[in-house]
């Protein structure tokens, strides 16, 4: 396979794909005035001790000395390291629990855009939003200028506000909505069987890598399998990351030894991850989907299973996010996202802006109802068990 040249405590990998690296592109500016987020003094002190002493390059002394959070992140021109302010950072901790406050929409990151995959039961297709759209706009905020991961930071937010959205639809132009966010229940990991070829397959969806994801993964694929399903279809599209921990069990139930990535940072030195010897589902046939959506720990995923050969690739190249970030809470309630590391791939490649490139390319038409990609998927699949 070729090359496209890819939280707290625990570290977390997001992505573009909800992964969200937040951390809106800055101006480049010499320094930025004093806002209402650089005070109290202390705070910005603070953001200075933890950039020295985790950020994962040398940070020059001239951009420490900046009078303001947003003059010093600016002059990282790192757009994955960012401020977020309390009520930012209580809902980036509610990522990894069930629920969520959201509109109920599952989008695509592209150079013009959000395309909408699909939408929810709730607010959003209530509004009139509907899958082939292409949100441009965020509560004013254009799209194209922000990280995947910024994008749908803005879109989620706590129940009961709101998000304007404006977008463009074919043949109708544009349109702009406002969503009321709300509590919506989405479980890490979806499992079913499908049918393709007169065999049954199981078709496992993981949404995000939050806590428990594998355990999930080897559940709905060993209930399926006991059901008479003959491989897995591991489906990583449209998911944005999550607990790096998460991503290397999830390797681990398909391979049975080796690396699964290495990070990389000047403070945190070099550490290798390696499989942990329990392969549940080694042998089981295998095929992995991705798209431009699937990012951070779905690359670190999709990445070791490839580069181990253990099964095909199937879909669009990844988003290309190699980086890891950890969060520090400040001593105002609000919290410093900072990048601590870079990931490699088992056989030593960053994936930054580049990605990961599919053995199997096949495209999601939204305009219909058909799962192109899943097709494609399945015929691989299938192909392996004719052998």
């Amino acid at each position: 396979m070729k090359r496209l040249g890819g939280f707290a405590g625990v570290l977390l990998l997001f992505a573009g794909a909800f992964a969200f690296g937040l951390g809106l592109t800055r101006a480049q500016e010499v320094a930025a005035p004093l806002g209402p987020r650089d005070a109290p003094v202390e705070v910005i002190d603070q953001v200075r001790a933890e950039l020295v002493a985790e950020y994962y390059r040398t940070i020059p002394a001239f951009v420490l000395g900046r009078p303001s959070v947003d003059a010093i992140l600016s002059g990282l021109r790192d757009p994955y390291t960012d401020y977020l302010s309390p009520g930012e950072y209580a809902a980036l901790r509610d990522r990894t629990s069930r629920g969520y406050g959201g509109v109920g929409l599952t989008v695509r990151p592209t150079r013009r855009g959000l395309i909408v995959r699909a939408a929810l039961q709730g607010p959003a297709r209530a509004a009139g939003i509907r899958r082939g759209d292409r949100i441009v706009s965020i509560d004013g905020r254009r799209v194209r200028r922000l990280p995947f991961d910024r994008s749908l930071e803005l879109i989620k937010g706590r129940e009961g506000t709101s998000v304007r959205l404006t977008v463009r639809r074919p043949r109708e132009g544009t349109l702009s909505v406002i969503v009321s966010r709300t509590e919506i229940q989405l479980p890490a990991v979806r499992a079913r069987m499908i049918e393709a070829g007169g065999r049954k397959l199981a078709h496992v969806r993981v949404v995000s890598f939050r806590a428990n994801a594998a355990e999930a993964v080897e559940r709905g694929a060993a209930r399926l399998l006991r059901r008479g399903a003959q491989g897995v279809l591991l489906d990583l599209r449209d998911n944005p990351g999550g607990l790096l921990s998460q991503a290397v069990r999830t390797v681990s139930l398909f391979v049975d030894a080796g690396v699964v990535c290495i990070t990389e940072g000047v403070n945190r030195g070099r550490h290798t991850y390696e499989v942990n010897g329990k392969a549940s589902l080694d042998g089981v046939p295998l095929v992995v989907l991705v798209d431009s959506g699937s990012a951070s720990a779905a690359e670190v995923v999709a990445a070791a299973i490839d580069d181990h050969g253990r099964a095909p690739i199937v879909g669009q190249r990844t988003y290309g996010k190699a980086t890891v970030q950890s969060v520090r809470e400040l001593s105002n309630g609000a919290a410093l996202k900072l990048t601590t590391a870079v990931f490699l791939t088992p056989t030593g490649e960053n994936l930054t802006a580049r990605g990961l490139r599919p053995d199997v390319y096949a495209f999601d038409d939204a305009s219909t109802p058909r799962d192109e990609p899943l097709g494609r998927a399945s015929a691989a699949l299938l192909k392996q068990l004719a052998r």
